[in-house]
């Protein structure tokens, strides 16, 4: 079976952690200033609703970041043909 070589998901791993992250961002910001706003909203219930959003999405989004950074290594750097016929 064909293998990567040590260290090649790593640029996935960080792409993950940005969408995560930025998803995350999106959602607490307008919740925080919307709990800030508004007078008599309990804010310890929202947080531990929120708490395990970071925890949550970097696993939902591995594998679809995976197959992206596989689609840019290709896109990127595409396999070619030597002399031989056989890809490189």
């Amino acid at each position: 079976m064909f293998e990567r070589e040590e260290g090649f998901y790593t640029g996935a791993i960080a792409i993950n952690l940005v969408v995560s992250e930025l998803i995350v961002t999106a959602v607490v910001i307008p919740v925080a200033v919307w709990a800030a706003l508004t007078p008599g909203v309990p804010a310890i219930p929202i947080f531990i609703a929120l708490s395990p959003l970071p925890v949550i999405l970097p696993f939902i989004f591995f594998r679809l970041t995976k197959s992206l950074w596989i689609g840019l290594a290709f896109w990127l750097d595409p396999p070619h043909r030597n002399d031989s016929g056989s890809l490189r």
